[in-house]
């Protein structure tokens, strides 16, 4: 498309390889790209990517005064604190305990907590998690229990490699009738269909004009012919090839280019960066990349956390969002305290979050309950693409989901892994992978209208609160028992904000009657959205397209 001119803890890991791939929550593989299903599973090549079944991680606390270092067992036997420590390091004295998060130096981390910018934050300690590390082939579970015996030690748990949870308009920004597949973007229409992407567009910065955009994953191609010059910038980590179509696939639907190729981003003219959970020393560490990310970003900006964590004692439904792990949790925390606009995917578990119950029987992901915690985090579940949008299967639901987006049917660039072909697309893109970038991109337009018209952008809670505002959103099929929020409208909620069309009559582009777009307000019927031709055996309605429950 063509643009308009002037337009803080101690933690323990132990790790063993693991495969990571498969999407359904049926399938028995440990790990998942959190958010999509339609994923088969692939598995990491050891000799690249030193990857890990489990990981012990510690959090100590603050009075056993630890210097934040690897190697810490040194100290500890040297300071002789804790007779049950010093009893664990004699008995296995090949273990050696080493820092969580190495991005960043001690006094990063520390100057990092005195950036708040939300009122409502809740601080930790970072520099009190540790990760266990050890050559020999050893029961993590027991040393598990022998740490939590520890009287300094605040907490200790496994943690896995967490996945990705795979009109007649007013002039705008961007030319988005151009692009050859913008007619299988869906969900880029007016409500109740999409998010009307196209009406943001009609206001100054609805493109993410002045905004960042950073996505947390494994992989991406960045020369694919969408995306190729958005000049994509890796923060930190290594950017793996076996897994870049995930990655490819998400930051088309946020930032794929106004070139007259492929489809079009709802957000293009945000700032690309990636950060990667495979860290630079081959090991996966989501905390620490979270923590690098949100080192390297400003108030306003937005991070998408692109994966979902396991939790033991869920069978085969044990996908959460990756905030359930204290570490990520408080990295997050720490993120949204400095003002970062963090989207969370909800993962692929099928499960009601208000029943979660964390090792210690809290039910933190239930905002009716006393012992809920909150990562200020805004967490996204998925519905079918088809209206009304009944809640995914596999979606996570609960009090704790905020928004949420198409969950199958998503239009977006696509790559093979450890392939290099720069001109592929999908059209089933799925999961609560498909519905969070999406709820991204409607962020990222609403903060770059803000600051391009207001000079400012919106706090983490605020930029929640108008996402998951129930009078500007379109509910899901059976808001009761879905329990997954809304899908945000970008007209209701700019509306409703106060901002209208602003951009000059300065195109020539001739682009449709409002009627054409708008008419199709029952799903893809009578819409300008062309969906992909497959077997409609059991349809039941006109549509050439089966849309999955």
């Amino acid at each position: 498309m063509k643009i308009f001119k002037g337009i803080l803890v101690s933690s323990i890991a132990l790790t063993a390889f693991n495969g990571v791939g498969g999407i359904l929550p049926s399938e028995k593989s440990e790990v998942a790209y959190a958010a999509t299903y339609n994923y088969s599973n692939k598995q990491l090549n050891s000799t690249v990517h030193k990857q890990v079944t489990k990981q012990l991680i510690l959090k100590f606390k603050n009075e056993a005064n630890l210097p934040y270092q690897d190697g810490i067992e040194k100290f500890i036997k040297e300071e002789k604190q804790d007779p049950e420590l010093i009893g664990i390091l004699a008995e296995y004295p090949n273990v050696t305990i080493n820092r969580l998060f190495n991005s960043l130096n001690p006094k990063e981390i520390k100057n990092l907590g005195k950036e708040i910018k939300d009122s409502d934050h809740i601080s930790s300690n970072l520099l009190n998690y540790y990760i266990v590390e050890n050559q020999d082939d050893i029961d993590v579970q027991t040393l598990l229990t022998k740490f939590e015996k520890s009287s300094l030690v605040e907490t200790a748990y496994l943690q896995e490699e967490e996945a990705p949870p795979a009109e007649r308009l007013p002039n705008l920004s961007v030319n988005p009738y151009d692009e050859p597949r913008l007619t299988r973007q869906g969900y880029l229409e007016p409500a109740p269909l999409g998010i009307n992407a196209p009406y943001a567009w009609s206001i100054k910065g609805g493109d993410g004009k002045g905004t960042t955009f950073v996505d947390m994953e494994y992989g991406w191609l960045f020369n694919h012919e969408d995306l190729v010059n958005q000049k994509i910038e890796l923060i930190s980590g290594q950017n793996k090839s076996e897994h870049h179509d995930h990655g490819t696939s998400v930051l088309g639907i946020v930032s794929a280019e106004d070139n007259n190729i492929g489809g079009i981003g709802i957000a293009p003219k945000a700032k690309v960066k990636v950060v990667s959970q495979i860290r630079d020393n081959g090991n996966y560490n989501t905390a620490d990349a979270i923590l690098s990310a949100v080192n390297n970003m400003q108030a306003g900006d937005i991070l998408l956390l692109e994966a979902q964590a396991t939790y033991d004692g869920y069978g085969d439904k044990n996908y959460f969002p990756v905030e359930v792990k204290p570490d990520i949790f408080d990295a997050i925390r720490m993120g949204t305290n400095k003002g970062i606009i963090i989207i969370e995917a909800g993962a692929n578990g099928g499960n009601d979050l208000d029943q979660f119950r964390d090792r210690n029987g809290k039910q933190v992901l239930n905002r009716n309950s006393p012992d809920f915690k909150d990562s200020g985090a805004i967490m996204v579940g998925a519905a079918s693409a088809r209206v009304p949008h009944k809640r995914s299967y596999f979606s996570n639901y609960g009090s704790r989901v905020d928004v949420y987006g198409w969950g199958n049917a998503v239009d977006t660039t696509d790559a093979k892994p450890s392939e290099f072909i720069t001109n592929l697309y999908t059209s089933s893109f799925a999961g609560t992978s498909s519905a969070s970038p999406i709820i991204a991109g409607a962020a990222a337009s609403i903060q770059g209208i803000a600051k391009n018209n207001q000079g400012k952008v919106y706090t983490p809670s605020q930029l929640r609160d108008i996402l998951s505002d129930s009078s500007t959103g379109t509910k899901s099929n059976d808001p009761t028992s879905d329990k997954i929020g809304v899908l945000p409208d970008l007209k209701a909620i700019l509306s409703k904000l106060g901002f209208s069309p602003n951009l000059g009559n300065d195109s020539s582009i001739v682009f449709p009657e409002e009627q054409e777009i708008n008419k199709g307000n029952k799903g893809n019927e009578g819409s300008t959205i062309t969906f992909p031709k497959e077997d409609t055996a059991n349809s039941g309605e006109d549509s050439s397209f089966i849309f999955p429950e």
